[in-house]
């Protein structure tokens, strides 16, 4: 898992001003909304006793610890010690406080201590907030990394094994030659899928012919996101972005939407989110059998060819990141920290103040060689 990533919290309709606990890359959270409407995301665990912010009250902008009732800014820094409600309060009393977005539908937090400047950017979803496309959204949870997620949403070679019921052809498996754009954040390619016609209501019986749909996959960093962009039918567009949030090493929430510019009713979403979750709960039959868990460091411990061009790009932005120093040190968390010394993800308040009762989670030392 990555800090220094803009990571989706929650779709914007789910957050309210009530306290919101969230969990993110194995750490609490705590989200919520100000008198403004404006949202915010601190670190949950209080600096006094680690009380749990979440498990606390609103009071006014503020968030109250259950345990002692101290309270904290939007900004972190404690505001009231009811206790010592005269005594000057130390400059340890803080907790991290991270940037947050609202875009597209959706809550995004700057999980990371980078200054604004260096942040990376967060994709572009501009056909969300587009009059003609009609929009339908759900989550998705699964018992999967989410560096095994993403490379599932960029993996066309396992549909017509995988969704040969829902898309793909398991007689005509070939993938035609494609090219992979990429830059530091995202990655893209335009693929040709071969799917069979089918008649019936339920379009379960094959015609014997066969459509070849310009199919686009990508992934971007921020989120971290997969994107797909379909053209079924002349005139006819899909787009379909999915946030594979890590709850932890293990675990990953999906965040989705799907706009299209056809059967715009909203008679037809049901159909539709159904038949995205059953893609999904196909992958996740997959997924959580695979092994080792987690994308392997070594690349030499896989065998991979050319139709796995677009989940090599991905891998090569992942060990990039890596090299940075972003990569979250899991083993030594477990070893050293759980159940002994709390830790957070820094925030870029981090980065001028000095005093801090929380230590910053420990990252990982040392570079992958993607070659």
């Amino acid at each position: 898992m990555l800090k220094n990533l803009w990571y989706v919290v929650v779709p914007s309709r789910e957050l309210g001003t009530a306290l919101m606990p969230v969990s993110l890359l194995g750490q609490s959270f705590v989200a919520y909304r100000d008198s403004r409407h404006v949202a915010h995301l601190l670190s949950d665990t209080c600096v006094h006793r680690g009380g749990s912010l979440s498990a606390g009250v609103k009071t006014g902008d503020t968030v109250q610890c259950p345990y002692h009732g101290w309270r904290f800014g939007s900004d972190g820094v404690c505001t009231h010690i009811p206790a010592q409600p005269d005594a000057r309060i130390p400059a340890k009393a803080r907790v991290d406080a991270y940037p947050v977005i609202e875009r597209f539908g959706w809550i995004w937090a700057f999980l990371g201590d980078l200054p604004e400047a260096e942040r990376p950017p967060l994709p572009d979803l501009g056909w969300v907030d587009h009059p003609s496309f009609h929009i339908v959204s759900g989550r998705f949870d699964w018992d999967a990394s989410w560096d095994r997620v993403i490379e599932n949403g960029l993996d066309f070679a396992h549909a017509p094994f995988v969704h040969g019921s829902v898309f793909g052809d398991r007689e005509r498996p070939e993938m035609d030659a494609f090219d992979v754009v990429a830059d530091d954040w995202q990655g893209t390619a335009t693929m040709i899928m071969h799917r069979p016609v089918r008649k019936g209501w339920l379009r379960r019986k094959s015609t014997g012919e066969r459509v070849h749909v310009e199919t686009r996959p990508g992934f971007h960093m921020s989120g971290p996101c997969t994107t797909l962009s379909l053209r079924p039918r002349a005139g006819w567009r899909i787009e379909i972005v999915s946030a594979h949030t890590p709850i932890d090493a293990t675990h990953t929430r999906t965040w989705w939407m799907m706009g299209r510019t056809f059967f715009r009713s909203a008679l037809f979403d049901r159909q539709a989110a159904r038949r995205n979750l059953l893609v999904f709960e196909q992958d996740h039959e997959v997924l959580r059998r695979v092994k080792p868990e987690r994308v392997p460091d070594d690349w030499q411990r896989e065998v991979s060819v050319k139709s796995d061009a677009l989940q090599i790009a991905f891998r090569q932005r992942l060990h990039e990141l890596e090299a940075r120093g972003w990569a979250i040190d899991e083993a030594r968390v477990e070893r050293d920290f759980r159940g002994r010394i709390a830790c957070v993800i820094p925030s870029p308040a981090r980065r001028h103040i000095k005093t801090w009762a929380i230590e910053p989670i420990p990252i990982r030392e040392g570079a992958h060689d993607p070659s």
